[in-house]
């Protein structure tokens, strides 16, 4: 580590550089959650959080830490896909197919969150199960909700939507009541399920007093009818939320089609690769 640093800024580093080795992928603030459980920061206060943010933008703009180890999906660049040639995208096609192994599975599952900071988080799982992942951003919009209500029309299977978020008045409300009852008026079928935050995730985990909700206006519904403090879902490890949402998602698959899905696609792929292979020959004569 360079020099001119202060012992609190050192030790902030390598505490994350030992927290992200068990838990990365993970945004700054899981990372912010497990310093303040090790006693390393005083509080969960943005003055606190913003430190550690750019005490760890430093540390990987030095090395120390490395990029992907943290995540932050609210400012994931977007472009359009370009190829160099036609060549190229063949290649491309090749190397991304990946068969749909849902398409003979049961059952349609999705995995919903209140807030997209938790897509990087959840980035292994997702992708490894090829899992659709919407972002409710807080209430979401009649748009969303009904663009699901059309798609549990068309597919012929049952829809499951495992739900992540905060243990609060908006994030309880949302997935108690809200969400629940627009879907129902909307025509939409699908079965929606909290897996964290969940009661029994909140013992372990650091909360807040639910008094600094008192401007939202679910706090009172929240006093009444859940009583307890507050949790955020960055507070949840990052390796325990994989585990839960993997757990869950592999809970809705019949292993034996989906093992079959794997090994017609393994097929597809050495035929896409033939194909190519003779696409090269006759513009190419054979070359590479």
């Amino acid at each position: 580590m360079r020099r001119g640093r202060g012992k609190r800024t050192l030790r902030i580093i390598r505490t994350a550089i030992a927290i992200l080795e068990d838990i990365q992928p993970a945004t700054v603030r899981a990372v912010c959650y497990r310093l303040f459980v090790a006693g390393v920061i005083p509080n969960m206060a943005k003055t606190s959080t913003n430190s550690v943010s750019r005490i760890l933008t430093q540390a990987r703009e030095d090395g120390e830490i490395p990029w992907a180890w943290i995540v932050d999906e609210s400012r994931r660049a977007e472009s359009v896909p370009t190829w160099s040639d036609p060549d190229a995208i063949i290649r491309a096609a090749i190397n991304g197919y990946r068969k749909d192994y849902w398409q003979q599975q049961g059952e349609h599952v999705e995995v919903w969150s209140e807030k997209g900071t938790v897509r990087g988080t959840l980035g292994p799982v997702l992708d490894e199960y090829g899992v659709t992942f919407r972002v409710m951003h807080g209430y979401a919009s009649a748009t969303v909700v009904n663009d699901i209500a059309q798609l549990s029309d068309r597919i012929e299977k049952s829809f499951v939507a495992l739900y992540v978020g905060d243990w609060d008045p908006s994030g309880k409300h949302m997935s108690d009541m809200d969400l629940p009852q627009r879907l129902r008026e909307y025509g939409a079928h699908v079965a929606m399920r909290r897996v964290a935050l969940a009661d029994f995730d909140l013992g372990d985990l650091p909360s807040f007093d639910r008094e600094s909700k008192r401007q939202d206006p679910r706090y009172e519904w929240f006093r009444r009818h859940v009583g307890t403090e507050c949790y955020e879902l960055d507070a949840l490890p990052p390796p325990d939320l994989r585990r839960r949402v993997k757990g869950e998602i592999r809970s809705h698959i019949d292993l034996v089609k989906w093992n079959h899905a794997r090994m017609v696609e393994q097929a597809e792929v050495q035929s896409m690769k033939d194909f190519h292979k003779s696409w090269q020959a006759s513009i190419c004569g054979g070359g590479p």
